[in-house]
């Protein structure tokens, strides 16, 4: 767990997409929970501005991200989101300090 991956992605949707970006993460979540070195992964709704959600990511290493970037989840997913989404995902990369 010392060399996992830790990322917060940040999605915003349109003006009027929330609900639909909404239906489409939840279930794919739960598929990527599933993804071989996935150690967790949650999704979050900012409570000040619906719309806003971030996911709070753990990979077991590189390669299991890669894994997952490529999984037939995130493949049919990504179009989608691209359509209904205000900007690119933006990924952000941490490292546990303690």
């Amino acid at each position: 767990m010392a060399n996992s991956l830790r990322i917060v992605a940040t999605l915003v949707a349109r003006s009027g997409s929330e609900d639909k970006v909404r239906a489409l993460l939840a279930p794919a979540v739960h598929a990527f929970r599933l993804d071989p070195g996935c150690e967790g992964y949650i999704l979050l709704e900012d409570r000040e501005r619906p719309g806003r959600f971030m996911t709070y990511e753990t990979w077991a290493n590189e390669a299991a991200l890669v894994r997952h970037m490529k999984s037939p989840t995130m493949m049919a997913l990504a179009p989608r989101l691209k359509e209904l989404l205000e900007s690119a995902i933006r990924q952000d990369f941490f490292t546990v300090v303690v």
